[in-house]
């Protein structure tokens, strides 16, 4: 998706995931052979439970770091063109 996102806004949209904090040791395999930047939530920062995140959503934050959307990857199945283009366009609205 990020190739799409950059052929479409080049340097607009930025994508990163965000591990909860307790789950530190999976990193490893989370980020093998991939590009996406990984943090990883602590317990002081709790970015999961300020956000309220459950399982595989995708938070869609604007430049002021706010919310302006979750989109679920359980809910919704990026293979399905529909739903692949509903994130993209998600993300396209936020920048």
């Amino acid at each position: 998706m990020m190739s799409d996102l950059e052929g479409q806004a080049p340097g607009a949209v930025s994508l990163l995931g965000v591990n909860a904090a307790g789950l530190e040791s999976g990193n490893a395999e989370a980020v093998d052979g991939r590009s996406l930047p990984w943090l990883q939530d602590v317990a002081e920062v709790d970015a999961w439970g300020s956000w309220q995140v459950t399982w595989r959503d995708v938070v869609v934050v604007d430049a002021k770091n706010e919310v302006r959307s979750v989109f679920n990857l359980t809910e919704h199945d990026l293979h399905q063109p529909a739903d692949y283009q509903a994130l993209e366009q998600e993300l396209l609205d936020a920048r």
